[in-house]
C-alpha cells in the first residue's frame, strides 16, 4: 500500500471518475495529511482539504462523514500498514535478534516514510483531550510492544537472551526506536538511518545476552 505521505504535490486536477470513485477517497486522504501535517488538526478545514484535492466538500462527507472521519481513515490506515510489518517479522524465520531487527528496521521505515501524519498524531494526541478523535493510538504501541515479547520469548530464540525477561527487552528495544523515530520529526535533527538504529539495538542485545541472572524478587 502507497504511503499517504509520499504525494510530492497533493494539489491534483479533478478525475474523470465519479466522486465516489477510490481514487477520489485516495485524493481526500493525501489531501488530508497535507492541510493537517500545515495548519495543524484544529486549524484546518474541509474546505481547504476538498480544495487541494480538486473536489467539492459533499465529497468529504460522503467518504469520512467528518473531519474527524478523515483523520482516523488515516490513523487506520497506518495502522494498517504497521500490523502487516509485525505479522511479517513474527512470522519470518531466523533468531530472535535477526526477527526484532527487521521489524524495527520495518518501522523505521514506515516513520521516515509518513512523518507528517506522525505530526499530526503527536500534535492532536498529546494535546487537549477534547480535540482528539475517538481512535485508540495505544494501539500501535499494545500491537509493537507485543509482537517484541512473542519474538523474544519464541522456543526459537534458543535462550539467546539469557534469563532476561521478553517484557524488559520489549521496553527497551521500544525505547531505542521511540529515540530514533523522535529524530525524524524535525529536519533540524539529524536522522540515526537504518545502520545507526541497527547499531543501538545490537548494543542492546549484546548487553542481554551478558546481563546477570534476573532474581526471583524482580519478577512480577
Amino acid at each position: 500500500m502507497e504511503s499517504l505521505s509520499t504525494n510530492p504535490n497533493p494539489t491534483l486536477p479533478t478525475p474523470d471518475a465519479p466522486e465516489q470513485d477510490a481514487a477520489v477517497r485516495t485524493r481526500l486522504l493525501h489531501a488530508a495529511v497535507h492541510v493537517f501535517d500545515r495548519k495543524g488538526y484544529a486549524g484546518a478545514s474541509v474546505r481547504e482539504v476538498a480544495e487541494m484535492a480538486g473536489v467539492t466538500k459533499p465529497a468529504v462527507y460522503y467518504h469520512f462523514g467528518s473531519k474527524e472521519g478523515l483523520l482516523v481513515a488515516i490513523l487506520e490506515q497506518a495502522k494498517r500498514e504497521v500490523e502487516t510489518a509485525i505479522d511479517r517479522a513474527v512470522a519470518r524465520p531466523g533468531t530472535a535478534r535477526d526477527r526484532i531487527l527487521a521489524l524495527c528496521e520495518d518501522v523505521y521505515g514506515l516513520f521516515g516514510q509518513n512523518v507528517p501524519i506522525a505530526r499530526v498524531a503527536h500534535a492532536v494526541f498529546l494535546g487537549p483531550p477534547d480535540g482528539a478523535p475517538p481512535f485508540d493510538v495505544t494501539v500501535f504501541e499494545r500491537r509493537f510492544r507485543g509482537a517484541l515479547e512473542r519474538i523474544a520469548s519464541d522456543d526459537t530464540a534458543g535462550g539467546e537472551f539469557g534469563d532476561v525477561l521478553p517484557r524488559d527487552v520489549a521496553l527497551a528495544v521500544m525505547g531505542i526506536l521511540e529515540g530514533c523515530n523522535q529524530r525524524q520529526l524535525h529536519p533540524a535533527f539529524e536522522p540515526v538511518g537504518t545502520g545507526g538504529l541497527r547499531r543501538l539495538i545490537n548494543l542492546l542485545f549484546d548487553g542481554a545476552v551478558n546481563a546477570p541472572r534476573t532474581q526471583g524478587e524482580d519478577r512480577p
